[in-house]
C-alpha cells in the first residue's frame, strides 16, 4: 500500500470534493465555493494525485463518482460535520460556558437583575435558562430537590441552610421596611425604630411557610423588648396588602416587596438597625459550569 500524504491537502478541498460529488458539475460547485471552474478542476486532480485514488469519471455532460470516490465522500460527509461542529463548539467556549441553568427567585420580591438577566441570555445564547418565581417554601424545597441550581432570596429565609454544603452569599443590603397606611400617624415618619411598633398591630408570615422571617422579625422585637401584637398571618406578604390598605396592620418585609407600588396608598419606612441582604444560595457539589459565569455578569460576583 502507497504511502498518503495529507499535509498538502486541505478542508476547502475536502468541501470542494464534496460539492463537486453531489451536483456532478465542477462548476457547480465553484459557484456554492465561490470560486472558478477551473480552481476545482485543479484542486480535485491535485486531490486525486496526492491520495493516489481516481475519483470521478470525467464525461462532457456529467461528473459520477468511482467506487472509490463513493466510498470516500460517504465517509468524509460525516467527517466535515464533525470538524464544522468542533469549530462552533470550541468557539462557543471560547465565548463562554455553555449549558442550561434554572434561577429561583422569591415570587413577591421585586428583582433587581431581570434586566441585566435579560441582556445576559440575548448575548450568550449558548446557555438556556428558565427562571421560577416561588414561595419561601418553594424555593428551598426545589433547592434541595435539584430542580434548581441557584436561587434569590432575602438573607433570612437561608439561615436554615447548611453552610457545609451550600454556598450563602449576600448579595446586597437590602432596607427592612414597614408597610404602612397613609392613615395611620407613623406614615409621616422618613424611618422607625422596632420600639415605635410597641403600640401596632402587625401583620406576619405564618412560621410554616417560612421560619427564617418569623425568627428574624420576633429576634428584633425580643432585642428590643416589645412583644407584637399580631393582627393576622398568612403565608405570602401580598396576602397582606389589603389589610395594610385598609389600615388594619403594619407588615416588616424588604424594601424589594411593593418597591414604589401604592406609594400614594401605602408609606414605605425604613426600620433602622435591621440588617438584611438579598442573598444567592447554590449546593457546593453542584458541578454546572455555567454558575460562577452568570455570578458574575449578572450579579457581580467574583467567587
Amino acid at each position: 500500500m502507497r504511502d498518503i500524504n495529507l499535509y498538502n491537502i486541505q478542508l476547502m478541498d475536502l468541501e470542494l470534493f464534496l460539492n463537486t460529488a453531489k451536483y456532478g458539475s465542477f462548476t457547480k460547485a465553484g459557484e456554492i465555493m465561490f470560486v472558478s471552474q477551473s480552481w476545482v478542476s485543479k484542486r480535485i486532480s491535485f486531490m486525486e494525485q496526492e491520495l493516489g485514488l481516481q475519483l470521478f469519471i470525467r464525461s462532457n455532460r456529467r461528473l459520477t463518482l468511482t467506487p472509490a470516490g463513493h466510498v470516500l465522500a460517504r465517509r468524509l460527509d460525516s467527517i466535515t460535520d464533525k470538524i464544522l461542529d468542533s469549530i462552533q463548539e470550541a468557539h462557543t467556549v471560547q465565548k463562554g460556558a455553555a449549558g442550561y441553568l434554572k434561577i429561583g427567585f422569591l415570587d413577591w420580591m421585586q428583582n433587581p437583575f431581570l434586566g441585566k438577566l435579560e441582556h445576559y441570555m440575548d448575548c450568550n445564547p449558548q446557555i438556556f435558562i428558565d427562571v421560577f418565581f416561588q414561595q419561601f417554601s418553594e424555593l428551598k424545597e426545589n433547592l434541595l430537590a435539584d430542580r434548581t441550581d441557584l436561587i434569590f432570596t432575602v438573607s433570612y429565609d437561608v439561615e436554615e441552610l447548611s453552610e457545609a454544603e451550600y454556598h450563602i452569599v449576600p448579595v446586597e443590603r437590602i432596607p427592612l421596611i414597614a408597610y404602612v397606611s397613609r392613615k395611620n400617624p407613623l406614615s409621616q415618619k422618613e424611618s422607625i425604630k422596632v420600639k415605635d411598633l410597641r403600640p401596632e398591630q402587625m401583620l406576619m408570615l405564618d412560621p410554616r411557610a417560612c421560619k427564617g422571617y418569623s425568627k428574624y422579625i420576633n429576634g428584633l422585637f425580643s432585642a428590643n423588648e416589645v412583644i407584637p401584637m399580631v393582627h393576622q398571618y398568612a403565608v405570602s406578604g401580598r396576602e397582606h396588602i389589603g389589610n395594610i390598605l385598609l389600615n388594619r396592620g403594619i407588615l416588616l418585609a424588604s424594601r424589594n416587596f411593593l418597591g414604589n407600588t401604592y406609594e400614594d396608598s401605602i408609606a414605605s419606612l425604613e426600620v433602622e438597625d435591621a440588617p438584611l441582604y438579598l442573598t444567592v444560595s447554590w449546593k457546593k457539589q453542584n458541578p454546572n459550569p455555567v454558575i460562577p459565569v452568570f455570578l458574575k455578569e449578572v450579579a457581580g460576583l467574583r467567587l
